[in-house]
């Protein structure tokens, strides 16, 4: 016997067709580029401190050639990734821990919102007493920022689950393992999904900014530190930049699709 979770009920779709939507997300990528390029040619902020965006997308494509910076990009990017690594499974296990045993959430409430405001960031300075200014310190300091949306999704996803599919599969004698495969989760599926698609773009942002707390050999952070000494090479900086944003957009285009592809009676809550 099997316990078949309804899809939930939506409104028939009036999605705009794939070329529609790139093309006004493009249109308002152009609008921004040209708002910076007249403001910057102005000459209301000076060209050191804020290059033209022609000038911007020069030192981006030079960057995207440059063997060195990529591989800062490709450390950046696996710091990220291992901190996905560690903190997705935790707060998937804690979440599905907290949502399907009331005692549990109650017990851990007051600490789950005491914790959870405080800004990875700010932890930075104890790591590096603890472990140094090696990669790990960036890694914790990912893992800490990026649990709590797989965390909370979970938690919320599974207690709003429907009770009485739950209740009936008890009826029918479903162990809870039956109850979790054929029941929570997928029905708690696409909001989890949804905290995770949140921490990969996290995890890139804290990756970068603690990479230029810590001050790391390695990592689009310390290129933007090297880069931003002195305030000469503010045009690199930008460019770093966007490539870093090139990468998460297309990570969280990736994760779109994998949502689109696994999860498609979700897809209204995962927009």
């Amino acid at each position: 016997m099997t316990f078949d979770v309804p899809a939930p009920a939506r409104h028939p779709a009036r999605r705009r067709p794939a070329l529609a939507t790139f093309a006004l997300g493009l249109s308002g990528l152009v609008v921004l580029a040209a708002a910076e390029e007249i403001v910057a040619r102005s000459g209301l902020v000076s060209t050191q401190y804020l290059p033209p965006a022609s000038v911007i997308l020069t030192r981006l494509a030079e960057l995207l050639a440059n063997a060195p910076f990529l591989a800062d990009l490709g450390a950046t990017a696996g710091s990220a990734l291992l901190g996905l690594v560690l903190a997705v499974p935790a707060g998937l296990v804690l979440g599905l821990v907290l949502g399907l045993v009331p005692a549990a959430h109650t017990a851990t409430r007051i600490v789950v919102d005491l914790l959870r405001p405080v800004p990875a960031v700010a932890i930075v300075p104890l790591l590096v007493l603890v472990t140094g200014t090696g990669r790990a310190s960036v890694v914790i300091t990912i893992v800490s920022a990026t649990v709590w949306p797989v965390l909370l999704n979970t938690i919320h996803g599974v207690r709003d689950v429907d009770g009485v599919a739950l209740q009936t599969a008890r009826l029918y004698g479903a162990r809870l393992p039956r109850r979790l495969g054929e029941i929570v989760l997928p029905s708690a599926a696409p909001v989890i999904a949804a905290g995770v698609r949140v921490s990969i773009g996290l995890a890139l942002v804290i990756a970068v900014a603690a990479e230029l707390l810590i001050g790391t050999d390695t990592g689009v952070g310390a290129y933007l530190l090297a880069a931003t000494q002195g305030g000469s090479h503010t045009d690199y900086a930008f460019a770093a930049v966007c490539a870093a944003g090139l990468l998460g957009l297309a990570v969280n285009g990736g994760a779109r699709a994998l949502e689109r592809r696994f999860l498609p009676w979700g897809e209204g809550e995962s927009r």
